[in-house]
């Protein structure tokens, strides 16, 4: 359990009632709220819901069973020797088969199986820090607003005497500014790493080797 887990519960009531305040009266007129309401297409609370409900602990058991599975690509490799004392053409075909596979599942470099399977798992590896983070980033903003003179503006709304209708729509349109450019920047951050790995996962192919040429023999008349 993190940051988040402990504090989006304790924070829900008031992120229910910012929404609730932006969809029932808008934001005041060139709010700062505006072009983030537009570029992420969801409510404050919302996007906070969205981020609390995923936790970065399943994806380590993923990354450490890729690595596994790396590692055993690269033992087989390993165990599959040439048979001693096989001579031929026949033993010349399998020979370059099996070491163009070999070369596939766990050559040198970084394009082979086994070398996906590790790039794969460190991906992983970096997803689950960047939502770490990410939620680290996210909880602290939402602590922050918990503490706001703002959250106080909209927890009083109700009250009589309590505060003008402005007053809360302001109030909640500051809390709903302050969280939303905290999810922005936490998606810019994997929108970074994203783009660190385009290319580096895509489908690994295999080439077979090309056949062996056959020797033949003319006969010439003459």
């Amino acid at each position: 359990m993190d940051l988040l887990d402990r504090v989006h519960p304790v924070a829900r009531p008031l992120l229910e009632k910012v929404d609730a305040t932006l969809v029932a009266g808008g934001a005041p007129a060139g709010h700062p709220i505006w072009p983030l309401l537009r570029r992420l297409g969801a409510l404050p609370g919302d996007a906070v819901a969205q981020l609390a409900a995923v936790a970065p602990d399943g994806l380590t058991p993923a990354s450490d069973d890729l690595h596994q599975h790396a590692d055993r690509y690269r033992q087989r490799v390993d165990e599959v020797p040439m048979p001693a004392g096989w001579r031929g053409p026949t033993a010349d075909a399998y020979a370059a088969s099996w070491s163009a596979l070999a070369a596939h599942l766990a050559g040198s470099g970084t394009d082979t199986l086994a070398g996906r399977l590790a790039d794969t798992a460190s991906y992983l590896d970096e997803v689950a820090a960047w939502l770490s983070r990410a939620r680290r980033a996210v909880a602290g903003t939402v602590a922050e607003c918990l503490g706001s003179a703002e959250a106080v503006t909209l927890h009083s709304g109700s009250g009589d005497p309590g505060p003008s209708p402005s007053a809360v729509t302001a109030a909640a349109a500051a809390i709903g500014a302050h969280l939303l450019a905290t999810v922005v920047e936490v998606l810019d951050d994997g929108r970074a790493l994203h783009d660190r790995w385009a290319g580096r996962l895509d489908e690994l192919s295999y080439r077979p080797p090309a056949p062996a040429r056959s020797s033949s023999a003319h006969l010439q008349l003459g």
